[in-house]
């Protein structure tokens, strides 16, 4: 292929994509007006380009190249309509007078006078230059044009470089991506020139024209049109593509000219691109349904259309609960493949039946020696516990659907999360209500205890002892009811919890004179409030020690677990008489659980303070003890907590 040759070429191609360029612009117009000056900028390039075509093909008639010195000379048309597109695409931004959109159409009748008269005042001569039978060389009137066409672009990049100290965020990309496009169509068109400034040399960079009008399009478009990036990657890997192919034929025709095989040794470069690209678009336009060929023969009815996709979504983020997540899991896997499968919501290590399907959350911490609650990333998991026997189809399905059920529990627990903190706040409120009314309630009724202890000074002693006894029992109600009531807030600090528990026993059997048993280690440190877990261990202590202490066996036992790293189980267990089985589920409730000389208050004043350190007390079975109630705190607050594997069942 001759130089002049590589350059028609280039020119085509040139006007075939900037006017694949202008027709995609206009049709695009409609989301944005200054994308049809924009389209005009690629056409009136087109056009520039297909006038250097009518000019340098060998054995042009005279009213054909007299035509082409037309449409090269047509130049201002370029800037102009690229400065139409800036006043158009700026004028919110910069707020652009009105003025100077007015000027636009002055702007357009200049740039034809300038390219009639540069025409008419034969402003371009073609004379033979290089290996071109004739190009164009610029007289006085095209340089005076050539000019003009400078001073248009320049007051547009003007324009641009306002915009640019004005503008931040995409905006301000998009003018950056179009300078570096500006100053690149500017070393492309510098060539032009070559012949009329006597510089004999091969118009190379002219042959890059075809990427101009492209990149100029996505350094707006890039920003705004996402899909268009989506574009490019399929372009840019076509490219990539086709290029490596080529390098590939090359070293074949090399690898077979050194065999001696003549023949495909001499295909012409110009033929070796065409097959290269020939090839590459086969493949590229086999590649989706070879691939799907491919799943169908390999995984017979593991393909899943976009509807079962989009069932399966939505189907499985309508679970309000756990077990109802679990039952729709299997329902949906049930009704694909007519398989049954479990689905567990705990680690796989505990899953008691397999083929299974084990979800569970695995926190992640960025870093291990800062516990804080920012650096941990909690993430959920669902795996295919022995799928081996199954089919390679189903195997295939079950990828996706675990990965879709692992989305629905992030989904789920972040619900059931907003719907806890949305039930806490009003709890919250509710408290805080209720502890005002309780305090001037307690207030009003101190008075007339006062009153009623002071008139019984003056009755007879066993009255008045009766009378004491009954306003103390009176005072400890207040007291309790204060206390449920009250706001809590609790004062972390470093607590030895097994020195608190020793103090607390050790008064306890002082007071009631039982026996108490205690299996803690030397010491055990956690964050928490002292006043509260005191007040924790003396209700739970007292009320165990209040059924044992008329026992002449009574035994009290308080057993502090530290198996694990994040929590402490402590279970304080005592030989009294068993509480009845239809009060288990009231226990913690306020003024139910009662025991002589009690408020009913003490157990429900646990939970409370349990609860506001994140743990949790419940009433437990133990095969050696009659009564048993544990309790677990965490060693650290939770969001001081190490992130790791915790199962949910």
């Amino acid at each position: 292929m001759t130089d002049d040759q590589m350059f028609l070429v280039s020119m085509w191609i040139t006007v075939f994509s900037a006017t694949g360029v202008a027709v995609w612009l206009w049709l695009m117009r409609r989301q944005e007006t200054a994308l049809s000056a924009l389209a005009g900028f690629c056409l009136a390039m087109a056009v520039w380009c297909f006038g250097h075509i009518l000019v340098i093909t060998r054995g042009s008639p005279q009213d054909t190249s007299s035509l082409g010195v037309l449409l090269l000379l047509s130049n201002p048309l370029l800037p102009t309509c690229f400065l139409h597109f800036v006043l158009s695409w700026l004028s919110e931004p910069l707020d652009l007078p009105r003025q100077l959109r007015r000027l636009l159409p002055l702007f357009y009748f200049t740039a034809v006078i300038v390219t009639l008269a540069s025409y008419l005042m034969d402003g371009g001569k073609l004379l033979p230059w290089q290996s071109f039978p004739q190009f164009i060389h610029l007289q006085a009137w095209g340089w005076l044009n050539l000019g003009y066409t400078v001073f248009v672009g320049v007051l547009a990049h003007l324009i641009l470089l306002a915009a640019f100290l004005n503008s931040r965020g995409n905006l301000r990309r998009s003018i950056i991506a179009m300078f570096a496009t500006g100053a690149w169509g500017f070393i492309l068109s510098t060539s032009f020139i070559s012949p009329s400034v006597h510089f004999d040399h091969f118009p190379f960079p002219m042959l890059a024209l075809p990427s101009y009008a492209v990149l100029v399009v996505y350094s707006l478009v890039r920003y705004r049109l996402v899909r268009v990036n989506r574009w490019v990657s399929f372009g840019v890997m076509f490219i990539t593509l086709m290029t490596a192919t080529m390098v590939v034929m090359s070293v074949i025709v090399a690898i077979l000219a050194q065999l001696g095989v003549e023949g495909l040794a001499r295909i012409p470069m110009s033929e070796l691109v065409l097959y290269s690209a020939l090839l590459l678009a086969v493949a590229w336009g086999l590649y989706r349904p070879m691939t799907e060929l491919a799943e169908r023969v390999v995984y017979p009815g593991g393909r899943i259309d976009q509807q079962t996709l989009n069932h399966w979504v939505t189907t499985l983020n309508k679970a309000e609960d756990w077990s109802q997540l679990v039952e729709i899991a299997q329902t949906l896997w049930t009704d694909k493949t007519g398989i049954s499968i479990p689905v567990y919501l705990k680690t796989p290590e505990r899953v008691p039946q397999a083929p299974a399907i084990a979800c569970y959350y695995q926190n992640q911490a960025t870093n291990q020696m800062n516990r804080d609650h920012h650096d941990g990333q909690r993430e959920w998991l669902c795996e295919a516990i022995d799928w081996s026997e199954l089919s390679p189809s189903h195997q295939r399905l079950g990828e996706t659907f675990t990965r879709l059920l692992a989305s629905a529990c992030s989904n789920l627990e972040r619900s059931l999360q907003l719907a806890e903190t949305k039930q806490k706040r009003l709890e919250e409120k509710h408290l805080v209500e209720l502890g005002g009314l309780t305090a001037a309630i307690a207030h009003e009724l101190r008075n007339p205890l006062n009153i009623i202890t002071m008139a019984a000074t003056q009755t007879d002693p066993v009255i008045r002892e009766h009378i004491s006894n009954q306003v103390k029992r009176s005072e400890l109600l207040i007291k309790d009811i204060l206390s449920y009531a009250g706001r809590l807030d609790l004062k972390h600090e470093t607590v030895d919890l097994c020195g608190l528990i020793r103090n607390v026993c050790s008064q306890m059997q002082a007071i009631h004179g039982v026996h108490i048993d205690l299996e803690l280690p030397s010491s055990q440190e956690i964050e928490a409030d002292t006043g509260r877990l005191q007040q924790v261990f003396i209700n739970l202590v007292e009320n165990a020690a209040a059924f044992v202490s008329q026992r002449p066996d009574g035994r009290i036992l308080v057993k502090l677990d530290t198996e694990d790293d994040n929590y402490l189980q402590i279970g304080i267990h005592n030989n009294g008489p068993a509480i009845s089985p239809e009060m288990h589920g009231q226990l913690f409730q306020p003024f139910v659980s009662k025991r002589a000389g009690g408020s009913g208050l003490g157990l429900a004043i646990v939970r409370r303070i349990i609860d506001a350190h994140q743990g949790r007390v419940w009433h437990g079975q133990d095969p050696d003890w009659p009564v048993s109630f544990y309790l677990q705190l965490p060693i650290r607050p939770p969001h001081q907590q190490p992130q790791l594997s915790t199962p949910i069942l």
